[in-house]
């Protein structure tokens, strides 16, 4: 039977007020897709399928770390101003118990740019999504987070902006590869898409870049991961001009996949990158991981807990081994401390924010 009063979703601020306080029942919901996010939150009913679309145990962990008492499904793409307000509070809640820093990708307030679609982006939910999955915590200034936020910059400019105004590569001598196949020059690079040439030497059963472009590509993987596909450093090995890194993506989902629904898993890839500086811009991007395993969770030929020894092994994110370690302290460790380290950490008594 449900319950008279309406569902609040949102977190508990520091003085114990609810930031920010919406009212979810049927007959306040003004259109369709709030009632989709309402049916999502963790106050829902317990007797949904176990293999429905949102993994709750995973989320009421988050719920448990964040002291907060419901987790909406936050979908990426979603520009409505309540939403973004309430992803960016979240954010900002986060970064003040954690000391989380946001990823820098330069100025996208800049008038002067000719943004893919007409609009510039809008990272909040990304952003979000970002911190609630990552694993590492480097600090400011280190040379993980200078190649994160590089890394992440290009990424930016190579989705959401015109080749001749990307500022991250040299223009002249840009090329790309994954997996030592095809070397795309700067034209076609950038007219494919990452993910065509990232995906060029995948079985293409699973995916065919072939017949793909830039703008179906990203849809395949918006419709299959809605709550985003976030990225980040794990270590960088050697400094410019040739700057090698390991790194680790993942996503949860939560969509579909070639006809085949998630179920709200997280499925991570790690793989490693070598980036060629020439006066601080990329020239050269090459790219080694292995996409298959990461495809047959999605094709649903293999379940997530079997990629544990292949190179797209699933992490535990800091927030959520946070959820464990309430009772023993901070495990939040800056950059690649291992996880031995962080229970050090822990065991000597921090609590609160990371510190500098």
């Amino acid at each position: 039977m449900a319950d008279a009063k309406p569902k609040q979703v949102g977190f508990l601020g520091a003085g114990g007020e609810r930031v920010p306080v919406r009212s979810d029942d049927e007959d306040k919901a003004e259109d369709n897709s709030e009632d989709a996010r309402a049916e999502e939150s963790l106050e829902e009913d317990e007797s949904l399928d176990s293999r429905s679309s949102v993994d709750w145990d995973r989320r009421r962990m988050l719920c448990d770390a964040l002291d907060i008492e419901g987790l909406p499904v936050f979908n990426v793409h979603d520009r409505e101003p309540e939403t973004l307000q309430e992803a960016r509070a979240l954010i900002d809640h986060i970064k003040e118990k954690y000391g989380f820093v946001e990823p820098d990708r330069g100025n996208l307030d800049d008038p002067s740019i000719n943004w893919r679609g007409g609009r510039k982006p809008d990272y909040t939910i990304a952003n979000l999504q970002y911190f609630l999955g990552k694993t590492k915590n480097h600090k400011e200034g280190s040379l993980e987070m200078i190649v994160e936020n590089m890394v992440k910059k290009w990424e930016m400019e190579a989705t959401h902006k015109l080749f001749h105004e990307w500022e991250t590569v040299n223009h002249a001598n840009y090329t790309v590869q994954a997996n030592g196949g095809k070397e795309f020059m700067a034209d076609e690079a950038c007219w494919v898409g990452n993910y065509n040439w990232l995906l060029d030497t995948v079985n293409k059963d699973y995916y065919d870049n072939s017949k793909e472009t830039f703008e179906s590509s990203h849809g395949r993987f918006r419709y299959a991961f809605i709550e985003g596909f976030p990225w980040e450093v794990l270590e960088v090995f050697s400094g410019p001009p040739r700057v090698a890194f390991s790194w680790r993506h993942w996503a949860v989902f939560s969509g579909e996949y070639m006809g085949n629904k998630g179920h709200g898993q997280t499925v991570t890839m790690t793989g490693f990158g070598v980036i060629l500086l020439e006066d601080m811009k990329v020239s050269k991007i090459e790219i080694f991981y292995k996409p298959d395993d990461f495809f047959e969770v999605l094709l649903g030929k293999r379940e997530v807990q079997e990629l544990g020894d292949t190179g797209a092994a699933h992490g535990k994110s800091l927030i959520l081994k946070a959820a464990k370690k309430k009772e023993g302290g901070c495990p939040f460790a800056h950059s690649t401390d291992s996880e031995d380290e962080d229970k050090k950490g822990s065991d000597a008594g921090g609590e609160g924010k990371t510190e500098p």
